[in-house]
């Protein structure tokens, strides 16, 4: 996503990153799934990596206006499917994608996981995006980048 948003002139380098794009550019994140699929893609994901409630709180945006921003990248992505779709015969698919927290700090955390938090914690960052995603039904969930895994018995 962040390669083909930068290619469109997205500015993505801050802590938003490609989920900037989803709070008026709209129209490339659709262009962006229409090139996957244009280039042969079978699944796109959505551009809900960093896009969390947290984040778009912290940029002053409100907690409906970040609902609505993760839900629209659901929409978007399944539009451009659905578009593709009814101009080719082709059936793709939608992966709605859920980030580390890791991401969220945007320090490089997400791949090295250097963040401890309690079970609580991380099911209050993860289940709002979580739940605005699957309120839009993707074909599937991807968790990307998730480098820790704590089994606590």
């Amino acid at each position: 996503m962040s390669d083909e948003l930068e290619r469109q002139r997205v500015k993505t380098n801050n802590k938003l990153w490609t989920a900037t794009a989803l709070i008026n550019e709209l129209d490339k994140v659709y262009q962006a799934h229409w090139d996957y699929f244009t280039a042969g893609a079978e699944l796109v994901i959505t551009d809900t990596y960093q896009a969390n409630v947290q984040v778009f709180t912290q940029a002053g945006y409100s907690e409906q206006e970040a609902e609505k921003f993760i839900r629209d990248a659901v929409k978007v992505a399944k539009k451009a499917r659905d578009d593709y779709e009814q101009k080719t015969g082709k059936h793709n698919y939608v992966a709605g994608t859920v980030g580390p927290y890791g991401a969220y700090l945007a320090d490089g955390n997400e791949y090295r996981g250097d963040y401890e938090l309690s079970e609580l914690e991380y099911l209050a960052f993860h289940l709002p995006r979580l739940r605005q995603i699957l309120a839009e039904k993707p074909d599937l969930i991807a968790l990307e980048t998730q480098p820790k895994l704590e089994m606590n018995h």
